[in-house]
């Protein structure tokens, strides 16, 4: 039932967010899960319906198991009928099977630090906290995400639609009893046009940038913990944070669940380093975690929160700490630490400083991520507020970007302002800065291409082929600028080498950079050269200075 899982993660490893593509094949057995199996313990509350879509079908209140098949199956819960296409697999001409996509489960979990304190003190409003941030993200997701694709004249267009049709289950353990507030949104694939047709919701905006809504649901839930309980937290590290005073060994003691899929994680990597002879890729890792995850997933032992309570305070008592002391410490941690903070205001240069440094250009949601993640809690201000604050922030940001839109269409979307013929997660912005070095690259290499040819005349071809030395000879000789573009496998590594010893041979000095860290080791290993990151050279290197050492 739960495949094809992307995650965003915070620190310590947590999962902010994890979205699953939902499957109408096995539509019962979802629903089941969901409004069955997750409601078993009667301390969880019942799943309930929200969205301007859902509101339009009639479903509102409690999502029972009948109205979830029927919504996951591609028809009215109510009603009966379907929704436009029916969600049917469909057969490939190769055989493989597509199976057709009902939904999406977009599941955020909170910071241990919240989970914990809620689990031992039984003080519900730490788990509104965190509903309230789950809110406020399904809102902004069918504010910004809620839009759907049409083929028109060899083109797609763009609409926004009536909205979602989103069903949240509040959780609150992991599957090792251990506390652990999370909130499965079950979010429909189908959405209906003004026009009153149903088609298929374009889930980009929900896949591309979930680290964004993961920061952005955190973003809420510090404020709203600061606004009620007046606590602090510690630094923001990839858009998450733990509640100041929480000691870390307690933290560590209810993630059981966290190691356990480490653990399984770590001895993936070490069969894929022997097997492959390097470090897998971020994707690569992202991969092995989803699969470690889903070999480790057991059922969940049927314990209620009421039972695992008593459990949960003895755990903590083994470190020396109970309810009243932990929110004690939680307490005196805050008055040290805001009597110790400078409150400094994040300004519209830093934040493009910050994005500039990033990526060339950049989407809306972006900016939402850089302010989330660069942005502390402010005393006195609740996720509410913080959201009107964020958006306001956001458009100003925005002001002093270049806008890369064309501005000649004048059909536009309501929810981003953009041309309905433009993808809604397409970078729309960029800044000044940012052109000004594109426009010094495209000059200097107007310049060199222009210049006479220069190769080496030495090259030694030995077995290369004559595409490799031509390259070879190219990179070896006397060119200002040189690019080799050559897919995995075409002999990059080989051609390298060769022009490496010509320039050795010819006493010039060869220094290779790369992206990152795991490159330039790759590149220094297969080419005997010394390299470093780009970063790093951009660091170090000055006009008057010695370059990099």
């Amino acid at each position: 039932m739960l495949l094809d899982q992307t995650v965003a993660r915070g620190a310590l490893g947590t999962v902010m967010l994890r979205v699953t593509t939902l499957h109408a094949s096995s539509a019962l057995a979802t629903a089941s899960y969901y409004a069955d199996y997750l409601t078993k313990d009667v301390t969880e509350p019942a799943g309930v319906w929200s969205g301007a879509q859902a509101a339009a079908l009639g479903l509102t209140g409690d999502v029972t198991v009948e109205a979830l098949t029927e919504l996951l199956s591609g028809r009215d819960p109510i009603t009966g009928t379907a929704l436009g296409t029916p969600l049917v697999d469909r057969v490939r001409a190769d055989g493989r099977t597509v199976r057709a996509v009902s939904g999406f489960d977009a599941t955020f979990s909170a910071p241990k630090s919240l989970s914990v304190l809620w689990a031992l003190t039984g003080d519900d409003r730490f788990a509104e906290c965190h509903d309230a941030a789950v809110t406020a993200v399904a809102g902004y997701l069918e504010r910004f995400g809620a839009t759907t694709r049409i083929r028109s004249n060899g083109s797609r267009l763009h609409p926004d639609t009536k909205g979602l049709t989103m069903a949240a289950f509040r959780q609150s353990t992991s599957r090792l009893d251990d506390p652990q507030l999370h909130t499965h949104l079950i979010i429909s694939s189908k959405v209906q046009t003004v026009d009153g047709r149903w088609l298929a919701l374009d889930a980009r905006m929900l896949m591309r940038h979930q680290r964004a809504l993961g920061g952005l649901y955190q973003s809420v839930l510090r404020a709203e913990v600061t606004s009620r309980f007046g606590l602090t937290f510690e630094a923001i590290v990839n858009g998450q944070a733990e509640i100041t005073g929480i000691p870390a060994a307690m933290l560590e003691q209810f993630s059981k669940r966290t190691r356990q899929v480490d653990i399984a994680t770590a001895a993936k990597i070490v069969e894929f380093v022997a097997r492959e002879g390097r470090e897998p890729s971020r994707f690569e890792r992202a991969a092995m975690e989803r699969e470690a995850s889903a070999d480790t997933r057991g059922r969940k032992t049927g314990h209620t929160v009421t039972e695992l309570r008593p459990r949960w305070i003895v755990e903590a008592a083994a470190h020396g700490v109970t309810p009243t002391s932990l929110v004690s410490r939680a307490r005196d941690s805050a008055r040290d630490t805001t009597r110790d903070s400078a409150r400094d205001t994040l300004t519209v240069a830093e934040v493009i400083e910050y994005l500039s440094g990033r990526a060339s250009a950049w989407h809306r949601l972006d900016v939402v991520r850089a302010i989330c993640d660069l942005t502390p809690p402010r005393p006195g201000i609740n996720g509410a507020e913080w959201i009107t604050g964020l958006d306001r922030a956001v458009d100003a940001v925005l002001a002093e970007c270049v806008n890369l839109d064309p501005t000649d269409h004048t059909s536009r979307r309501g929810s981003d302002g953009r041309s309905v013929w433009t993808e809604p997660v397409a970078n729309r912005f960029t800044s000044s800065v940012v052109l000004e070095q594109e426009q010094t690259i495209l000059d200097f290499a107007t310049h060199h291409a222009a210049a006479p040819s220069a190769p080496s005349i030495t090259i030694e071809a030995g077995a290369m082929d004559c595409l490799q030395t031509e390259a070879a000879s190219a990179v070896a000789g006397g060119d200002g600028l040189v690019m080799v573009v050559g897919p995995a496998g075409a002999g990059k590594t080989t051609m390298l080498a060769a022009s490496i010893a010509d320039l050795h041979t010819h006493h010039r000095p060869v220094y290779g950079i790369a992206p990152t860290g795991k490159a330039a080791q790759v590149l220094a290993r297969e080419t005997g050269i010394p390299a470093d990151t780009v970063a790093k050279l951009l660091h170090e290197w000055r006009p008057d200075g010695p370059g990099p050492q």
